[in-house]
C-alpha cells in the first residue's frame, strides 16, 4: 500500500534534486605581514584601559607613530599562552624603549576584564580593541573563521595573537601572527627590527 499520503503533515510540493547552498562564505584569517601597511585608527578615550603617557599625545595611530611602535594584541581567553605573552613583553619593554620604540598593547577584552585578570603593574599603555575592530584591520579576526574552531582550550571569539612594529610611515616593519598558538615571539628578532637591522614575517 502506498504511504505516500499517509502523514497529515506532508507537504504536497515538489522535492528539489540538490538543496540550495546557504550562499555563507568563510572568509580565512589572513594576518598583515612585513612590507604592509598598517590601517588607520582611532582610539576614543574610553578605551584606554592604562596611560603610561604614549596616550597622552593623541589617540591617532599617527600620534602614537612618532617614533617606531611595537603593537601587542591580547586576550585573558588565550589563557596560559596570554600569561606568557604578557610576561614577556613586560620584560622586554624596557630593552624596547632603550631601542627607540614605544610599546602599546591592544586588549581584546575592556578595563574591567583586564584589569580582574591582571593586577600586576603594567609600564606601557594598554587599550581596548572595542569590538575587534583594530583586530579586523590587521586581519588577525574574522568573525567567520573563528579562533575556538581550531584551538582547543579557547572557547570565546578573539582574535589570533600577534605583534607589530609599526614605523611612522605606517609601514609594518615586523609581524608575528601565531594562529594556532604554538610558537613564542623572538626578542632578539623584535629588537633586531626596532634597530632596523632586519624585516623579519612569522
Amino acid at each position: 500500500m502506498s504511504t505516500l499520503y499517509r502523514y497529515a503533515d506532508y507537504l504536497q510540493q515538489p522535492v528539489p534534486e540538490n538543496f540550495p547552498k546557504t550562499g555563507y562564505h568563510r572568509e580565512k584569517i589572513a594576518p598583515l605581514g612585513a612590507g604592509q601597511q598598517f590601517p588607520e585608527f582611532y582610539l576614543e578615550a574610553d578605551q584606554v584601559i592604562k596611560d603610561a603617557g604614549l596616550l597622552t599625545q593623541g589617540a591617532s595611530i599617527h600620534t602614537l607613530t612618532a617614533q617606531p611602535l611595537v603593537v601587542v594584541f591580547y586576550s585573558i581567553h588565550w589563557n596560559g599562552y596570554a600569561d606568557d605573552l604578557l610576561d614577556q613583553v613586560i620584560a622586554l619593554h624596557p630593552a624596547i624603549e632603550a631601542a627607540g620604540a614605544k610599546l602599546l598593547l591592544i586588549s581584546s577584552e575592556g578595563r574591567k576584564q583586564f584589569e580582574a585578570v591582571n593586577r600586576q603593574e603594567i609600564p606601557f599603555d594598554v587599550v581596548y580593541d572595542r569590538d575587534f575592530a583594530i583586530a579586523k584591520k590587521a586581519g588577525i579576526y574574522k568573525k567567520s573563521d573563528p579562533i575556538w574552531g581550531f584551538v582547543a582550550g579557547v572557547n570565546e571569539d578573539v582574535p589570533v595573537p600577534a605583534v607589530y612594529i609599526i614605523t611612522p610611515a605606517l609601514e609594518i616593519r615586523f609581524a608575528f601572527a601565531d594562529k594556532y598558538l604554538e610558537h613564542q615571539l623572538q626578542p632578539a628578532a623584535l629588537l633586531a627590527a626596532i634597530e632596523n637591522r632586519t624585516a623579519i614575517t612569522a
